[in-house]
């Protein structure tokens, strides 16, 4: 056990003698932790600038341009003559979408024919199509149901079974888990945990090319492999439970996310995350001679592994061998469970499949972690005898 404590305090001083590891490990997780809720805080888009071309300029098309504006998602900034004028408008960056309304837009609600408008939309823009996209489906059918109601009051129906026969089902939306129909809410949570992956690993690995550059291995070479292995992993474990907690604690309630679930089914699932993505560093680090090399590998990984998480692409849509694929990398099952427990209120019931996951990485790449090691320690043996050697042959030739 001696030995044990006298590893991880070696790394716990190494980490916190290192200024580059300490920026990586803890003030980058914090800055992101706080930076991009604080960026996404108002949650979705409003008032985004539009333009609207309404050639038919009468009521029925006024009031259906009224309804537009207001609506949350759009604000009605410019009355465009023409498409020209709009198009210009929005290659000035003044306007992010546009409504068309044709001429004869009242004279075919008159005669009771199926009316059309245009929109048009900034497809670059995600949240500002969908959301423009949305506002104008909600107005154009309200206004519609408007005209079915009003054709059936003429027909001899009163008001109530008018409204009954336009709208036979009335129906409420109801968005689980995310009541703002936010982005932040949606995304953040898993791409923090992302985040922590990517930072351990590549401060693990700066660490352990420090280890190299210094000396520090030659100090353990004669030390138990597994003893290693686990005394460094408990520092980085030690270091990180707390730092979890936090973000996915004080920082959900200070942001306002939903926070369901318990701590204790929480911290169940951080300890197989933490240890798995500790001792992929840990393996990565064995075997790096230089502290930039960590930096230079791991963060071009960065991309595959938020493509694979199911973050930016929903399982379903992608090929099974990369899904596969995925499940080899912590964080992809971390963030299933994780976000499930903390946003969705699943219990560690609910999250088995994920946990055997991850515990059978972290057994997968404790072994790694454990043989990356005793290559490094035998690899300084070796040099360790071969100078011995070496002087000895020296000393022999000089006697």
């Amino acid at each position: 056990m001696k030995q044990f404590w006298k590893i991880t305090k070696t790394e716990f001083v190494s980490i916190f003698k290192d200024g580059g590891a300490m920026l990586i490990l803890f003030g980058a997780m914090l800055i992101y932790g706080t930076l991009y809720p604080l960026i996404y805080a108002p949650q979705v888009v409003r008032d985004f600038p539009v333009a609207v071309v309404d050639l038919d300029n009468t009521p029925p098309s006024r009031k259906l341009v009224r309804m537009l504006d207001a609506t949350p998602e759009a604000d009605v900034r410019y009355d465009a003559r023409s498409l020209d004028e709009a198009e210009q408008l929005f290659l000035d960056r003044k306007i992010y979408g546009v409504l068309y309304i044709p001429q004869g837009y009242e004279k075919r609600i008159l005669a009771g024919e199926q009316n059309h408008v245009s929109l048009y939309a900034d497809g670059g823009y995600f949240l500002l199509y969908s959301d423009f996209l949305g506002a104008v489906g909600e107005v154009v059918g309200a206004a519609g149901a408007e005209v079915q109601i009003g054709t059936l009051t003429a027909g001899g129906l009163n008001r109530q079974q008018a409204e009954w026969t336009a709208q036979p089902v009335a129906y409420d939306v109801n968005m689980l888990y995310n009541p703002y129909g936010g982005y932040a809410t949606a995304i953040l949570p898993p791409v923090l945990i992302l985040i922590a992956q990517q930072l351990l690993l590549v401060g693990i690995g700066m660490v352990g090319g420090t280890w190299y550059e210094k000396g520090t291995w030659r100090r353990f070479r004669d030390y138990s492999a597994t003893r290693l292995t686990f005394a460094k992993a408990t520092a980085y474990l030690f270091l990180y439970i707390p730092l979890m907690l936090y973000m996915f604690s004080f920082q959900y309630k200070f942001f306002g996310y939903p926070m369901n679930g318990n701590h204790l089914d929480l911290l169940a699932i951080f300890l197989p995350y933490l240890l798995s993505v500790i001792f992929l560093g840990l393996t990565f680090g064995a075997l790096f001679r230089k502290r930039e090399t960590s930096m230079m590998m791991l963060i071009v990984t960065s991309v595959f592994f938020l493509i694979v998480s199911g973050i930016s692409w929903p399982r379903e849509g992608m090929p099974e061998w990369i899904y596969a694929l995925g499940r080899l990398v912590p964080s992809s099952s971390g963030i299933d469970a994780l976000v499930r427990i903390r946003t969705m209120g699943a219990t560690l019931a609910d999250v088995v499949p994920e946990a055997v996951t991850l515990w059978t990485l972290t057994g997968i790449y404790g072994l790694t972690a454990v043989l990356a090691t005793l290559r490094r320690t035998r690899e300084l043996q070796t040099a360790a005898a071969k100078v011995r050697t070496e002087h000895y042959k020296t000393n022999t030739e000089s006697e």
